[in-house]
């Protein structure tokens, strides 16, 4: 007997997403968390954070990324505190012209500090903010 440790039901995709401005806010942390990823299906992951105008600051390309968590540092170039940045958040299986979107997500950053150790909301989504902050309180 074969017991799986997948949901097979269950498709790939990124199920939570948390950006933090470090408070210099030139960097932004960043941790994606994707449903299981099964050993055949690796999966590549990138985080694109747009200037206003809708040109690329900077981004991170994760290939063939098997792990069911990703975290990063992003680095901004010349960062607009209180600015407004697009972010995308993509996944797709394969390479070049033959990738296939397999999920994505856009929201808004407002570059200003917020604090994760006293359960300020980040951005991103998939994230009970209110857990995060109740959390932040017990510590």
């Amino acid at each position: 007997m074969e017991i799986s440790l997948f949901e097979d039901d269950k498709p790939l995709a990124v199920e939570r997403c948390v950006l933090y401005p470090y408070p210099d806010l030139k960097r932004i942390w960043t941790r994606l968390w994707l449903t299981a990823v099964q050993e055949e299906n690796h999966p590549n992951l990138e985080v694109v954070v747009l200037n206003a105008d809708g040109s690329e600051n900077c981004s991170v390309y994760m290939m063939e990324h098997a792990e069911p968590r990703a975290e990063t540092t992003l680095h901004l170039r010349n960062p607009q505190p209180g600015g407004t940045y697009p972010v995308v958040v993509e996944m797709t299986m394969g390479l070049g012209e033959a990738a296939q979107l397999l999920d994505r997500h856009e929201f808004d950053l407002l570059l200003e500090f917020r604090n994760p150790d006293t359960g300020e909301p980040g951005y991103g989504f998939g994230v009970d903010w209110d857990e995060v902050k109740r959390k932040a309180s017990k510590l």
